[in-house]
């Protein structure tokens, strides 16, 4: 949430004072200003706050050298009239300094070889997430940069290529720390200014906050606002109601349209509060007193319950201009690559790099890197999607500034970051968030005619116009497909089949819930209790290892035009992409079936209704706080198909779904007492199978048993994994340290409960 440096006023009519330029304080005050003129921008200073070894001195397995951390604070400035800057939401209403441009921060940590010697001149880009660096786990590896455990033997990590790996804020509602060298913590953050009128003070406008509260967690009856009210004595622009589900016919199947306009109870009873100002918080919250029922299932009132949906309109103020965030990264990057100093005189500190190794065809020795890739997971990869559709792979020089770009699990989406009162943060699923901006055409990459909206445009049309277009590769999981309708990026809208570009790759990984789970190992699954939020086990597969294997791919391709492993995803020609009902799925019934739950041997009954529910998506006018939703436009959302034991049969299959134990599945339902019925956030399920046929009697479970597809022999179950992970290692979607030690070491655990014979 935003941290605000404004004071607002409790008088009726009174307005609100302007205390700071920027809407984060910033203890880090850049050196004195210099009088330059960069075009579009310029890194006015590059301060680092520390230089160190990185792990503790301890070098990488696999890697040529140790590795050093730096921290530093970058100090930028921007030309809010040069036509780059152009798209940037409020950059004319921002203040600007003596020479004309607005000033921003923000955190940047490098980890780089030590020595030019070991190094290679990739830069690998990982956007950080929320402020935190969530690559380093899945990509580094180890633990804390500066003085944790360096990465092992056994994990691929890209620092085993020499590569340099870069992180930086972009993100104005988290602020610039100047510490952000561990793993786990140390949010990177940037101060971006307050848009302001033209006699100083804040603008003011609608905004609209969503809670839910077994998903913001904190207080249920207690709401933070991303920016604070404009007035704290004047109710009258507030609309502030209650909802069990988006759906007009909550409970049916299929239940109706997800519209904003579905049944909901207004709240009568609230207040503004005051509240610490803290990274997660901003000044200001609002408490309040749930209704006492609300629209319930099959038009029922029942009272509100955890899932319960709160909408909350109210005029705001103070918005950051987020936009300068795609900015930043621009100036930043190709300022690491193609300059030597910043403004006032200090070394760019990836200088050396001019040494270091080539790995693309030519390299040029008057730039620090040759090649730059950018990846981001989740938010982050809707953020580097963004950042592209938006215009800002050209740099001031026109100069390209990523090579290409690593989008994962982003769907369809996009951001909403570069708009007056924008919530970073925010992104569309079924139940949660789900009319929150940066959810709108264009979808897919290639330049288009919407046959929804009638609308032209691609992702891929500014940087085809200015030719700074990156080789991309995108990789989501199923629940992409299900809860961001990822089938938009593959078809037109209308349920028909289009042609990716030559410079873009696809891929699903089956079975994963968002971001994947942490793999299959005993096989044991506990079917979640009365009162849980999902119904379902969540899905267990794993899609990390295939997202290692395919970044030297990207780099290969990049730097060498090595042809990437080809795309792997359903399409309608294939018959593999379906409409979302259970009979165009294939899904089995499972409305009462006998399954295993945790090591017990005895099966538990399991009841499942499906019902089919996906992140609908219609032409939606998001140009004020209220979305207005055109039901008349809707865009045909398809998922993958699924074979007889509830498997997708298409995509990238790991081990994990094609040498199952379960059903793996990219949605989950509500459990009661969380709006029940709905979409389970951005979770999977698993669905046991069976042991064998004497516990799979009396129910209605068509599915294959343990028994029937590995024998009950662990052993069978063990070289069926291993031949499907070395398979994947020989087509490029793994390499083989992840085949041995992820996927056919967890095998070797599986449970004797389940395949009783060695």
């Amino acid at each position: 949430m935003k941290v605000q440096s404004v004071a607002v006023s409790v008088g009726v009519g009174m307005g609100i004072a302007l205390l700071g330029g920027c809407g984060h304080g910033d203890n880090l005050s850049p050196p004195a200003p210099a009088p330059v003129s960069h075009g579009a921008g310029f890194i006015k200073s590059f301060q680092v706050i520390s230089s160190a070894p990185a792990f503790g001195g301890a070098t990488p397995a696999g890697a040529a050298g140790p590795y050093q951390v730096i921290t530093a604070v970058v100090h930028g400035e921007l030309d809010p009239n040069d036509p780059l800057n152009a798209g940037i939401v409020n950059i004319k209403n921002a203040p600007v300094g003596s020479d004309g441009y607005v000033a921003y921060s923000t955190d940047v940590v490098i980890l780089r070889p030590q020595s030019a010697s070991t190094a290679k001149r990739v830069l690998f880009y990982d956007v950080v997430n929320r402020g935190s660096k969530i690559g380093a786990a899945s990509f580094v590896g180890g633990g804390a940069l500066d003085t944790g455990a360096a990465p092992s033997s056994s994990f691929p990590s890209l620092l085993r290529n020499g590569y340099t790996i870069l992180w930086s804020g972009w993100q104005g509602d988290i602020p610039v720390t100047g510490n952000s060298t561990t793993a786990g913590a140390g949010l990177l953050g940037a101060n971006f200014p307050v848009a302001t009128n033209k006699d100083g003070s804040p603008m003011t406008g609608l905004s609209r906050e969503e809670f839910i509260p077994d998903y913001a967690g904190g207080a249920p009856t207690t709401i933070p606002l991303t920016y604070p009210p404009a007035n704290l004595s004047d109710k009258s622009s507030v609309t502030f109601t209650a909802r069990q589900s988006w759906l007009t016919a909550y409970g049916s199947i299929p239940g109706g349209f997800e519209t904003y306009t579905a049944p909901s109870q207004p709240v009568t009873t609230w207040s503004y509060v005051s509240t610490p100002n803290n990274v997660y918080e901003g000044n200001y919250s609002v408490t309040f007193t749930p209704p006492a029922t609300v629209p319930g299932p099959n038009g029922t009132q029942v009272p509100p319950d955890a899932g319960t949906i709160y909408s909350f309109v109210y005029q705001a103020a103070a918005p950051t201009v987020d936009g300068i965030g795609f900015a930043a990264l621009r100036d930043l990057v190709s300022f690491l690559r193609y300059e030597n100093a910043d403004a006032q005189g200090a070394a760019n500190p990836l200088n050396d790099l001019k040494s270091a190794g080539c790995v693309a065809s030519t390299c040029s020795t008057s730039t620090n890197f040759d090649i730059a890739v950018g990846e981001g997971i989740s938010q982050s990869g809707r953020f580097i999607k963004d950042f592209l559709y938006q215009g800002f792979n050209a740099d001031k020089n026109g100069k390209i500034v990523f090579d290409g770009l690593f989008p994962i699990i982003s769907a369809a989406r996009r951001t909403w970051t570069n708009a007056a009162f924008a919530q970073p943060g925010r992104w569309s699923k079924q139940h949660e968030d789900h009319f929150m901006p940066g959810f709108q055409f264009p979808f897919t990459y290639a330049t288009m005619t919407d046959p929804v909206s009638g609308t032209t445009d691609g992702i891929l049309q500014r940087c085809t116009a200015s030719n700074t277009c990156p080789k991309i590769m995108q990789l989501d999981g199923s629940f992409e497909w299900w809860g961001g309708a990822a089938s938009l990026v593959v078809t037109d809208g209308r349920g028909n089949d289009i042609q990716l570009p030559a410079n873009v790759r696809y891929y699903l990984v089956a079975g994963t819930q968002h971001g994947g789970g942490s793999g299959v190992t005993t096989g044991n699954f506990t079917v979640p209790t009365a009162g849980s939020q999902c119904q379902l086990p969540g899905s267990p597969v794993e899609e990390t290892p295939v997202e290692r294997a395919l970044i030297p791919e990207l780099v290969a391709w990049v730097g060498k035009g090595t042809p990437p492993p080809a795309s792997q995803y359903p399409t309608v020609a294939a018959g593999t992409l379906v409409a979302p009902t259970q009979t165009t799925v294939g899904f089995p019934s499972l409305t009462n079936v006998m399954v295993p739950s945790g090591s017990a041997a005895t099966p538990t009954s399991l009841q499942l209704t499906f019902n089919g529910e996906y992140n609908q998506l219609f032409v939606t006018d998001y140009s004020n706080a209220v979305p207005v939703v055109n039901t008349a436009q809707a865009y045909t959302i398809l998922v993958p198909k699924v074979d007889a034991n509830g498997n997708e049969t298409s995509g990238v299959l790991v081990p994990d779904v094609s040498a199952p134990l379960a059903t793996y599945t990219g949605w989950n339902y509500r459990g009661a007492g969380h709006a029940i019925g709905d979409g389970c956030i951005s979770n999977g399920a698993a669905i046991p199978f069976a042991v064998n046929a004497a516990a799979q009697a009396g129910g209605t479970d068509s599915r294959a048993t343990l028994d029937s597809l590995y024998g009950g022999s662990r052993a069978k179950y063990q070289a069926a994994v291993a031949a499907a992970a070395n398979a994947l290692v020989t087509q490029g979607y793994l390499v083989q340290d992840d085949a041995t030690n992820v996927f056919i070491a967890n095998a070797s655990g599986v449970s004797a409960t389940l395949l009783p014979q060695p």
